[in-house]
């Protein structure tokens, strides 16, 4: 009997403890997004018309979207790698993910696709 009682307390212990670690599941908000984006061939350096087979697409974000993501991918670039040496500029990168940051025009992020294979790319050089 003690052996039973030794169980359906260990289960109720077991139930209580699953009960406490369950995590409240829900879907990640969609939210807004502002920005433009520019269909291109040739380079970044040098924007050309597209054609069918050279097509790209840059695509720059601000507001709040732009902030979300410069704070997702941080730290900062160190300053002489960074775009700009102007102490109010900060600059973040991860993979083809460029985000900046700076007092006159808030944040802003840059990212690119090749159109033809689907593949990030940079969206914006310095």
């Amino acid at each position: 009997m003690n052996c039973r009682r030794a169980g359906i307390l260990a289960a109720c212990a077991l139930i209580s403890l699953a009960r406490s670690a369950e995590i409240d599941l829900k879907m990640a908000e969609a939210k807004a997004l502002s920005g433009r984006y520019q269909v291109y061939g040739g380079s970044l350096a040098e924007m050309l018309p597209p054609t069918p087979n050279d097509r790209h697409v840059s695509f720059r974000f601000k507001g709040q979207a732009a902030r979300d993501l410069f704070n997702g991918i941080g730290p900062d670039v160190r300053r002489e790698l960074a775009c700009s040496g102007d102490p109010d500029f900060r600059e973040r990168r991860r993979g083809h993910l460029l985000c900046v940051h700076n007092k006159d025009n808030g944040y802003a992020c840059l990212l690119g696709l090749d159109l033809r294979t689907g593949k990030s790319e940079a969206g914006g050089i310095c």
